[in-house]
Order: structure tokens, then sequence, then C-alpha cells
């Protein structure tokens, strides 16, 4: 098994993020049942995705059956075409990702976005860095959507998908596995991308992680940092503490 691979609950791991932030490659949740592999998120890239795919090759899992996505921001979602499944979203995710898909990439495109939009340099720098090749790349449009609520049921897993969007993205979800005691929220209560926060707010959403917080989960996850129990997720509600 790759040393890379976190385990964090029973038949539940991670494949963490990269420390580099500037990287912008987040964390992407690993379930598997004795028949299927269930990925919450799909990578920031082609390349990000394939080496997922090494280390559960690694691992002996079971064919990738659906691909979760917790929001449509690139890093989580532009690696997901890889794994030959399908994809489950929010309904508003599915409209930004069809939108995202006509969109002419290239260097090129990417040099004018960061000219018409200074403030998501960094970020179009990440992705320039993190696609191998345009030319074959593309975006894995959901082909399961829900509004509010929708529940799995694989394999004794119930996983519980749930809409709470917030200032980070308003299509963002959370994925609850029940029997594991896990929560993956996403980036969901993450301040608003640099280019769109107003006086530089960078602080967390405290009121959602308050509600997020309950007795039934253990282990909580988001995508950029590393996992935490519930007194250390509740903790970061604190005013103050930012992204």
């Amino acid at each position: 098994m790759s040393d890379e691979l976190q385990q964090i609950a029973e038949r539940v791991w991670l494949f963490p993020r990269d420390p580099d932030n500037n990287k912008m490659q987040p964390n992407v949740g690993i379930i598997c049942t004795p028949t299927q592999t269930v990925l919450i998120d799909g990578g920031n890239s082609p390349r990000h995705a394939r080496r997922i795919l090494t280390t559960l090759a690694q691992m002996s899992a079971p064919p990738v059956s659906y691909v979760i996505y917790t929001h449509h921001h690139w890093d989580h979602v532009f690696g997901a075409s890889v794994f030959g499944a399908a994809a489950i979203a929010h309904e508003q995710c599915r409209k930004q990702l069809i939108e995202s898909a006509a969109k002419p990439w290239s260097y090129a495109y990417l040099q004018e976005e960061m000219r018409r939009s200074p403030l998501r340099e960094s970020a179009l720098i990440a992705l320039g860095r993190a696609i191998d090749d345009w030319r074959t790349f593309r975006i894995l449009i959901p082909a399961i959507t829900f509004m509010h609520k929708l529940h799995l049921y694989l394999d004794g897993f119930t996983l519980d998908l749930e809409h709470v969007g917030g200032r980070h993205a308003a299509d963002s979800v959370v994925v609850r596995i029940r029997e594991a005691g896990v929560l993956f929220t996403g980036d969901c209560y993450y301040p608003e991308p640099p280019h769109l926060r107003e006086n530089n707010d960078d602080s967390l959403d405290g009121g959602m992680i308050e509600l997020l917080a309950d007795e039934a989960t253990t282990i909580y996850v988001d995508g950029h940092g590393d996992p935490r129990t519930r007194a250390e997720f509740l903790s970061i509600a604190t005013p103050g503490n930012n992204a």
C-alpha cells in the first residue's frame, strides 16, 4: 500500500493534500466496499488522478463506481475523467461545469484570464502547472445530480449527501459515511475565493462549522486540512480563525 494513503476509519481512507498550498492539490476521500470504490472529489488534474489510481491498484481496491464532487472548483474535479466512473454532484455544480467545459482551455486562455482578473493569478498558475496536455483534457460532467439530499446504500455503507452551500461555493455538499462516523466537508465553510472576497475577509464560517458538528460524527475532513476530531473541528469555529 502506498505510504501516501491515510486510513481514517474502517474502509475509509484519505489520499492527502499536497502540503504545498501553491499546488492547490486537495484531499481526496476513498471509500472501499467489498465490491466498489467511491471517491470524494476527483483530484485537481489527470496527473493527480493517475497517482490516486496507482494507489488504488496497490491496495487491490475494487473498481471506482462513483466520484462525488463536493463543489465545482477546478482543484476538486479536473482529474475525475481519468477514473471511468459516473460523477455525482449538486444540480448547480452540473450547471457550473457545463459552462466550464465550454471554455477554450489552453495556456493562452489562462494568460488571458490572468490579465482580466489579476486576483486569480495564483490559482491560474497552479492550474497551468497541474494540467499536462490541454489537447486531451476534458471535464467530467455529473451524470447524477440532486437538489437537497441524496442517500447511497453501498454494500452495508450509507453515504448521506447534503447540500449546504456557503460562501466558498453555492453548490457545496457534504458527505457523511454514516457507519464510519466520518464527514467529508469539502471547502464549504471556507471563505470566498480571493478574487470574490469583500474587505479581504478570509475568516471561516463558524456558524456552519457548529451546524455540521454532531454527536454521531467522530472524524471531520475538509478539502485542504488534516482530519480533525469533533473537539478539534469545533475549535476552528472560533472567530478569528481563517483559511
